[in-house]
């Protein structure tokens, strides 16, 4: 026997839990199970390897650190254009001229 967590079934219980045998499903369809396992990666901020999702995410919390995708709200955020300075770019076109040639 094994439960489920479908607190939308009619037979669930007041936890929102089945029994495991009372579910079927259509050819094709199947629950999809994400596991916290992962293979073995090294941790750039401690250098340990992890093997866990969680403790890997754990680490990048304790050091400060964000995983690169988890910056939704920022990315969410319309971008200000930059607007060209003409006078700026001309000097820093001839500032890179007289670099280059006076090597």
């Amino acid at each position: 026997m094994g439960l489920v967590y479908k607190p939308d079934h009619p037979d669930a219980n007041e936890n929102g839990l089945i029994d495991r045998s009372q579910l079927y499903y259509e050819k094709g369809q199947a629950a999809y199970v994400i596991t916290d396992e992962m293979p073995e990666t090294r941790h750039m901020a401690d250098n340990r390897m992890y093997t866990s999702k969680a403790k890997f995410r754990e680490a990048t919390r304790a050091h400060g650190c964000i995983e690169v995708g988890n910056e939704t709200a920022t990315m969410l955020k319309p971008r200000q254009p930059v607007k060209p300075d003409r006078r700026k770019r001309v000097e820093d076109i001839k500032r890179a001229i007289y670099e280059i040639r006076n090597r």
